[in-house]
């Protein structure tokens, strides 16, 4: 005698209730409360509507001025910020500018990277609270030292970044329109989601930018200081017929624009972003500026150890610091990607970093700082005397590039106490102009910031 439970699983009961209509009732009935494990019906939610706006400065932009941007109230979210530069020349609009040069074969044109190293300073606001500042310098090298290779060349052309030679330089006097992307914060990686403006509609979100002077923006084949290929003097040739170039009141303002992408999204997102407290970290660049004059390098005089020390000046847990020497020849020739001597050598020996007067980095040389982080921590390696002290876990296989970051091992700064720069410094060639040896250190901590909004309204969760 078979028992129930066979009775009801074999072949004769299923075609039973095939028969009599009652195998669907167990699946599908007419009230409204009825689910189906096979429905593929679906909440009909309205599809994201993407906007790119571009708008002018509240003011002209002109070389050695400040100009500022508000960022425009227009959908929920906003990503994607980014300077469209157009650069104006000296050069008459009928010459070739990859031929030209002055009569004694010298090469003009703006500094590689000027799309970054025309800001001497990019602010970042949100009504009077300042939520990021950073020069076009840090900016600069903190893209050479992270980032996918595979997007590297793309960035490169944008902002007008190559190998100087005479040949680059020449073009750079007309180098076209340039794009320079701003890490804002949730707008630091293709996954951040851009920034929530719904949840800080109250406030205005503000973008200043200091320009450099045009006369800090140009360099020469020669390394020449301050070249300002536009005085009445100079007599260029394109190969064809020697010709005078544009005189400085001539030559005309930057132009210079905001470039955001805004999403429109659906109801209940929307009313979400706006209700929702938000906390959003971000990378906060702090820059230190140190000079090192005679002074520092007389030990080298007397065969002595020529080392130095500079208090590190940052807040926030960081995740990295970055650094790097500029002689003050390069800078006075407009070279601010130069990081190396004309020999090609390092501008120091050793460097270490103290906190609470002991070892936080123990004293390396270059081949650490240059080579050895970037390969073990990075996809990209810059070379070149940029340097990176790194206490993030570093590019991990496996993601997609470019990596998104969030903190990870770090060095609070907050209380660290009297965080130091140890420099052993290397001998130099001497500067022809002063006949002293000067360079300028520059120390970036890449810091983590926290980001808040609630009540409409947006601010910093910790001020220090």
């Amino acid at each position: 005698m078979e028992s129930a439970r066979s009775a009801v699983t074999n072949e004769g009961a299923l075609f039973e209730l095939l028969t009599r209509g009652n195998k669907d009732k167990y699946f599908f009935h007419d009230d409204n409360s009825a689910v189906s494990p096979f429905d593929n019906r679906y909440n009909l939610i309205p599809a994201q509507i993407h906007e790119r706006r571009r708008i002018p400065p509240l003011n002209g932009a002109d070389f050695g001025r400040t100009c500022e941007f508000e960022f425009e109230v227009a959908g929920e979210i906003f990503t994607d910020p980014t300077l469209l530069i157009d650069l104006p020349t000296w050069l008459p609009s009928s010459v070739q500018a990859s031929k030209v040069t002055d009569l004694s074969g010298v090469s003009y044109g703006y500094t590689n990277g000027i799309a970054f190293f025309l800001f001497s300073k990019i602010q970042i606001y949100l009504d009077q609270i300042l939520l990021q500042e950073f020069s076009g310098d840090a900016l600069y090298a903190a893209t050479r030292a992270r980032g996918s290779l595979n997007s590297a060349f793309l960035e490169n052309l944008q902002t007008a970044v190559t190998s100087p030679t005479a040949a680059t330089i020449r073009q750079a006097a007309t180098p076209g329109r340039l794009r320079l992307r701003l890490p804002l914060l949730g707008c630091q990686h293709s996954d951040d989601g851009g920034v929530p403006s719904i949840a800080a509609r109250q406030q205005t979100f503000k973008l200043r930018l200091t320009l450099r002077k045009l006369e800090d923006l140009v360099e020469a084949s020669d390394s020449r200081a301050k070249p300002t290929p536009w005085a009445l003097s100079t007599t260029f040739t394109d190969g064809t017929a020697p010709f005078q170039t544009l005189i400085r009141t001539e030559i005309g303002r930057p132009t210079i624009q905001l470039e955001t992408r805004h999403t429109y999204v659906d109801p209940d997102t929307r009313a979400a972003l706006a209700k929702t407290p938000l906390e959003i970290p971000y990378s906060r660049l702090y820059e230190n500026i140190f000079t090192f004059g005679p002074a520092d390098y007389s030990p080298l005089l007397r065969g002595a150890i020529a080392s130095a020390t500079r208090r590190v000046d940052a807040t926030h847990p960081a995740g990295r610091i970055f650094f790097w020497f500029l002689s003050m020849q390069d800078i006075r020739a407009n070279k601010y990607y130069k990081y190396l001597t004309d020999t090609g050598a390092e501008y120091y020996n050793n460097v270490s970093l103290l906190i609470a007067g002991r070892d936080r980095e123990t004293l390396s040389p270059p081949s650490v700082w240059n080579r050895l982080e970037h390969l073990a921590k990075e996809e990209r390696d810059p070379g070149k005397g940029l340097g990176t002290m790194n206490w993030e876990l570093g590019e991990q296989r496996g993601k997609r590039p470019p990596f998104a970051r969030q903190p990870e091992g770090t060095v609070n700064f907050t209380t660290a106490d009297r965080p130091t720069f140890y420099v052993d410094l290397a001998d130099i060639p001497v500067d022809p102009v002063t006949g002293q040896k000067s360079t300028e250190l520059h120390v970036v901590v890449d810091a983590w910031a926290m980001a808040i909004f609630d009540a409409q309204r947006g601010g910093l969760k910790y001020a220090n």
